[in-house]
Order: structure tokens, then sequence, then C-alpha cells
């Protein structure tokens, strides 16, 4: 059950990043993953995500009850931490 929340979780996740990215670079930031970036450019960057977004729930559902939560756990924190510092870019761009 907890690997289906982490999962769940996960893509929620995702979903925030993509728009929050999105609004970020809209509104004039950049992008400063050079990977993403060049992504970015070749319009690969949803489909990437999305290849991405499967194979860690992949992980996640087909590995051991305690490396799921553990792969779920680390990468929700690791996209909490990517959402957290979008709307904090998203913040400091309505100030300025």
């Amino acid at each position: 059950m907890i690997t289906f929340l982490l999962a769940v979780l996960f893509i929620i996740l995702n979903i925030l990043d993509v728009t929050t990215t999105r609004k970020v670079l809209r509104d004039g930031g950049y992008e400063a993953n050079p990977i993403v970036r060049f992504l970015i450019r070749l319009h690969l960057f949803i489909p990437a995500k999305i290849i991405m977004v499967i194979l860690i729930i992949v992980i996640m559902a087909f590995s051991d009850r305690g490396t799921g939560i553990y792969t779920g756990i680390i990468c929700c924190g690791i996209y909490s931490f990517i959402v957290w510092n979008n709307l904090r870019s998203i913040r400091l761009q309505a100030q300025d």
C-alpha cells in the first residue's frame, strides 16, 4: 500500500515539476540542468520524463518491498526539492 501511495505521489510531483518548470521558463527563468536543457531544446523533455517515471514506478513495483519503498522515498524527496525550488523561483520572478 505504501509503495502505491509513493508511486502516486511521485507521479503528482513529476506533473508539478513539468508545470512549474514551464512557468519558470515562460517567465524568463532558465534551466540549470544541462541534460534537461538539451531535452527541452529537442522537445523531448516530456517524453523523456514519462519514460523515466514509468521506469521508476516499474522498479518500485517489481522490486522487493523494502527496495520499492526506499526508491519511492528517495525519488519523491528529490522531486519535492525540485518542485520547491521551482515554486521559489516563480515567487522570486513575481517579485521582480
